[in-house]
């Protein structure tokens, strides 16, 4: 009997040894499948929104766009500055005519001239140096790349204001509306709208008409779900699609997430601002004047 007592004190070890084991694997199975658990369930990969905590902007965040818009013979149509300022929830646009000088003195040159001579780069380089502000990033567009932008965020209601007839000798586009007639604007209407010839008001219609559309478009794509979605694809068709340029895809990769962050926290964010100063009597220049380079460094919140 005492022999038999012996064999069995002699294996408490070994089973003691066996259960420890057994004990240490659970837990380290343990914190792997939570850590997995947590990476599947409780912290999703991938999702299009962005939280307050981990993406709220500062103002280093706030970026100046220049967007310029050609025609089929390089000539410019329509520009636009674009003042991203998320932290303040804000897209502020300021429309530029294609005559608008690039110079104080009003025998200057157009940025419609410098364009044609000199290209997006040297363009956007006069804007900057007659306003006063520095420009992040610029890019030029055909008609058909424009097109395609503004039909990729939506479209817009437009009440007629003045009985409207044109046709285009070169595309042919007619435009034939009377006042007061409500219309569902798509891109190719945009467009024709903002370089209409015969505006009553003349050329400054043309500025406040397109400042006013791209206003109603962004404001209203960005309340769209289909918006948020595609805003990736959105992006890569312009970049694709778009011709000289100084930003990428990969300076968008960076920059998104604010974009999600001002859709989900502010309502209307497109503002515009409308440039003062003088026309020619031909109308064939426009001259800033020295309140609305003062005011454009104010609203962009940019060192005077």
């Amino acid at each position: 009997m005492a022999k038999n007592k012996k064999k069995r004190n002699s294996q408490a070890p070994i089973a003691l040894v066996y259960f420890s084991t057994m004990v240490v694997f659970i837990i380290i199975f343990g914190a792997i499948a939570i850590g997995l658990m947590n990476k599947m369930v409780i912290e999703p990969q991938g999702s299009s929104s962005y939280s307050v905590e981990d993406s709220s902007p500062t103002e280093k965040n706030n970026q100046t766009f220049f967007y310029m818009v050609k025609d089929d013979k390089n000539k410019l149509e329509t520009a636009m500055i674009a003042r991203f300022m998320p932290v303040d929830g804000k897209i502020l646009l300021v429309p530029l005519s294609p005559y608008t000088t690039a110079s104080a003195d009003s025998t200057a040159q157009t940025i419609s001239q410098i364009f044609q001579s000199n290209g997006a780069a040297e363009t956007t380089k006069a804007v900057s140096e007659v306003l006063g502000i520095s420009i992040d990033r610029y890019m030029s567009m055909s008609q058909e790349c424009f097109e395609n932008l503004c039909d990729n965020i939506g479209s817009i209601t437009y009440e007629i204001t003045e009985n409207m007839y044109y046709v285009d000798k070169n595309s042919d586009d007619i435009i034939n509306y009377s006042k007061g007639d409500k219309i569902s604007l798509q891109g190719s209407q945009i467009r024709m709208f903002i370089t209409y010839p015969k505006y009553k008001d003349g050329k400054s219609q043309n500025v406040l008409v397109a400042g006013g559309f791209m206003k109603s478009l962004i404001n209203s794509g960005f309340k769209l779900q289909t918006t948020r979605d595609n805003l990736d694809s959105i992006y890569s068709n312009l970049m694709k699609e778009s011709s000289e340029k100084n930003f990428n895809v990969n300076d968008f990769e960076e920059t998104k997430e604010f974009y999600y962050y001002v859709m989900d926290n502010f309502d209307n964010p497109a503002d515009m601002l409308t440039p003062t100063g003088t026309w020619s009597e031909k109308q064939d220049k426009f001259t800033f004047d020295d309140a609305f380079k003062t005011q454009i460094k104010t609203a962009f919140k940019v060192e005077q």
